[in-house]
């Protein structure tokens, strides 16, 4: 059988925790509900990708050695341009005290800068520095390699499929209040 792309990237060296182990707990929580098979399967892959994103951050610390609300800071940086802090807070839905010591921690890394802005200088612009692109960039790299292994351990059907329901995905999911 062949292998899937979430199987594979859960079963990598940097994640300690195979994708079974999740698999063999929901079962047991998953059997005392009275949920169609549908609902059923669709809650444990989201189970799974809760998982495999877990996994992931912690790839991001271990590989680059930052948090990964810390390279999403940069990553919104870097592909939108020059941010406030209030904009950027608004953004993860973070109170601007604790972003604060969040940017303080990453601008002592190097990898973003507070820029005074020209036309009011009360008003201060974080910026990625030199040194904050290029981590950007090492990691775009592995998302573009993940991206790829995906699409070809998939049909053309399978990946449109998958491209559609992730948008679909993106729309109509919001954390329940």
């Amino acid at each position: 059988m062949e292998q899937s792309s979430l199987e594979y990237f859960c079963e990598q060296p940097v994640f300690p925790h195979l994708l079974t182990n999740f698999t063999m707990k929901t079962d047991s929580l998953l059997a005392s509900t009275k949920l169609s098979p549908e609902v059923k399967q669709l809650q444990e892959h989201l189970y799974e990708l809760t998982e495999v994103y877990r996994k992931h951050q912690q790839y991001i610390k271990t590989r680059y050695k930052i948090s990964s609300l810390d390279m999403e800071i940069i990553q919104l940086i870097v592909m939108d341009g020059p941010k406030k802090m209030k904009e950027i807070g608004d953004h993860f839905q973070i109170k601007l005290s604790t972003l604060t010591s969040i940017i303080d921690k990453i601008e002592d890394q190097k990898f973003v800068k507070r820029v005074n802005s020209k036309d009011d200088r009360r008003v201060v612009f974080l910026e990625v520095s030199r040194k904050g692109r290029n981590l950007y960039e090492q990691y775009h790299q592995y998302l573009t390699i993940m991206a790829e292994n995906m699409k070809e351990s998939l049909s053309q059907d399978e990946f449109t499929g998958f491209l559609v329901g992730l948008k679909r995905m993106a729309e109509v999911a919001n954390p329940v209040e």
